[in-house]
C-alpha cells in the first residue's frame, strides 16, 4: 500500500505508543483495536467496546491512529493491536502480505448473518475478518451551487460545465474506488479497469483539487469552494445532522459502490481468542443500529433499522445494498499499488 510520508510517520508514532496501552492492561484477555480517530472512534467505544466489556468482562481499548492499515503494515508481523478496522480492500492487501489472520466459518459463526457477497476471502477461500458495515459511494454536492437533478448519472461529472468545480479523492482511494466504478459503468469490472480510464480522465479534467482528507473536502463542499465530488454517504449524513444542510448526497441511476469495512485480527496478534470473540459480537443488532445512527449501514441481515434512521439514510438498508455494487476487494487489492500509481498519473496530467 502506498502511503504519504506523513501517514507513515504518524503510523510509526502510533505503533510506538501502542505497547504502553497493552502493558497497562496486563491481566487476562483484552482487545486493543486500531481505528481511525474522531467521531468514529467515539462510536466504537460507546456502541461496541463498552457493551462488550460489560457482557464479557474483557477490557476494550479503541486506539486512535491516522490509518489502521498503515499501523499494522508498519508492525511487520509484530502487532500491538489485536483487532483492526479497515476498508475491505486494505485488509485484503495486508492479507496478501501475510499480515492478517486467516479465519474459518467455525471461528466466526455469526458471519452467517452477513450475505456471502460481502465476505472478504483470499484465493484459498479463507476468511479475512468480519464484514462490519458499509457506506456507499455517490455524489456529494453543495445545494446552493447545484441540485440533485444535475447528477442523474455518473457521466454528469464529465460535463465541462463543472470545469474547475470538482474535487478528487487521493490516489490511494481514487484507484480502488473511482476507477473501479467507472470501469464497471463502461463494461469492465474489478479485474478489467481499462474501460474506466477515459472516464476518470474526463472527471479529473474538471477537478480543481485532490482532497487530502475527508475533513478537507467537507469544508470545500460546505463553503462552496467546490460544487461536487464522488464521496461517502455516511460523511454527508453526519454533516447534515450537525446542521450543515447545504451539503447533500445523491445516488446516480447506475448506483454506486458498497464501500464495506471489516474488522480483522492482525497476524501474530496477542489475545487471539478475545479478538475473535469481539469480531463475533460486532454484528449484534443493537450495536449495528447504534452505528447506523452515525451513517454506517449494516451488512448483516439480522438488523431492523428504526424508521428515523431509514429516513436519515433516504432508503432502507436492503434498498441501499440492492442499488450498489460490491466488487471483489481481494482482486482490487492484488494490484493496489499499480492502481494508485495510475490514478496519481491521471490526476497529475489533468492539472
Amino acid at each position: 500500500m502506498i502511503l504519504p510520508r506523513r501517514s507513515v510517520l504518524a503510523a510509526g508514532a502510533a505503533l510506538l505508543a501502542a505497547p504502553s496501552i497493552v502493558r497497562a492492561q496486563s491481566g487476562g484477555g483484552r482487545v486493543v483495536m486500531a481505528a481511525w480517530g474522531g467521531a468514529g472512534a467515539k462510536m466504537w467505544r460507546e456502541a461496541f467496546g463498552e457493551p462488550f466489556t460489560k457482557a464479557s468482562g474483557i477490557p476494550v481499548t479503541i486506539a486512535e491512529v491516522p490509518d489502521p492499515a498503515a499501523v499494522i503494515a508498519a508492525a511487520q508481523g509484530r502487532p500491538q493491536h489485536n483487532v483492526m478496522l479497515a476498508a475491505s480492500f486494505q485488509a485484503a492487501h495486508l492479507a496478501q502480505r501475510g499480515l492478517i489472520e486467516e479465519l474459518t466459518e467455525e471461528d466466526l459463526p455469526n458471519l452467517r448473518h452477513v450475505p456471502q457477497q460481502y465476505w472478504v476471502r483470499n484465493l484459498q477461500g479463507r476468511i479475512l475478518g468480519m464484514p462490519i458495515y458499509f457506506i456507499y459511494y455517490g455524489i456529494a454536492f453543495n445545494n446552493t451551487l447545484a441540485k440533485a437533478s444535475d447528477f442523474p448519472s455518473w457521466e454528469a461529472l464529465t460535463d465541462r460545465k463543472w470545469r474547475g468545480q470538482l474535487s478528487l479523492a487521493r490516489p490511494i482511494f481514487l484507484g480502488p474506488y473511482d476507477l473501479t466504478l467507472y470501469a464497471k459503468l463502461k463494461g469492465g469490472n474489478e479485474a478489467n479497469i481499462q474501460p474506466g480510464i477515459p472516464m476518470l480522465e474526463a472527471v479529473a479534467r474538471n477537478a480543481i483539487s485532490v482532497y487530502p482528507s475527508m475533513a478537507s473536502v467537507q469544508q470545500q463542499l460546505s463553503r462552496g469552494e467546490v460544487t461536487a465530488c464522488a464521496f461517502y454517504s455516511g460523511q454527508i449524513q453526519m454533516l447534515r445532522k450537525a446542521g450543515q444542510t447545504e451539503v447533500e448526497h445523491v445516488l446516480p441511476k447506475e448506483g454506486g459502490l458498497v464501500l464495506s469495512y471489516i474488522i480483522s485480527v492482525p497476524k501474530n496478534a496477542p489475545d487471539r481468542a478475545a479478538a475473535i470473540r469481539f469480531l463475533n459480537d460486532s454484528v449484534d443488532p443493537a450495536k449495528q443500529v447504534r452505528a447506523a445512527r452515525d451513517g454506517y449501514i449494516p451488512l448483516s441481515t439480522n438488523v431492523t433499522l428504526p424508521e428515523d434512521v431509514v429516513r436519515e439514510i433516504g432508503m432502507s438498508a436492503e434498498e441501499v445494498r440492492a442499488r450498489n455494487w460490491s466488487p471483489d476487494w481481494y482482486t482490487i487489492a492484488a494490484d493496489a499499488e499499480g492502481r494508485t500509481r495510475l490514478a496519481e498519473q491521471i490526476a497529475d496530467r489533468a492539472r
